[in-house]
């Protein structure tokens, strides 16, 4: 008696499984691609504008010019308007910045180019 009590409980637990129970083949999605576009407004829209940190080392830097290089990238900074910051997290001079000094850098938002750097930190 015991026996046909736990099947007959068995059987009711297992009957709502039965009912969700997938019995027929998943939904096929469709190939959902970006569509490519040429277009060079969207692409002056969709580009990386961010003004996050980049890093390198200094391969060549003059001071009196506003210019270093970075990765053989030229890159030009306002000696007036530029903040340099040492390992120490404390300003720093301009003249700070050496060949083959470890820094990391953001570029100013507001110069089109976008070769303009507004913040370095040296590591």
């Amino acid at each position: 008696m015991k026996r046909n009590l736990i099947i007959i409980g068995m059987l009711a637990v297992s009957a709502p499984c039965f009912a969700i129970m997938p019995t027929s083949a998943p939904p096929l999605v469709p190939d959902a691609a970006p569509p490519k576009s040429a277009d060079a407004q969207t692409m002056k829209a969709t580009r990386d504008d961010s003004s996050g940190l980049r890093k390198g080392t200094i391969e060549a830097v003059s001071v009196g010019g506003g210019t270093f290089h970075v990765y053989g990238q030229p890159l030009t900074f306002d000696t007036k308007h530029i903040k340099v910051y040492g390992r120490d997290g404390k300003p720093a001079s301009i003249y700070a910045l050496r060949k083959g000094a470890a820094i990391r850098f953001t570029l100013d938002a507001t110069d089109p180019q976008h070769r303009r750097v507004a913040v370095i930190y040296l590591n």
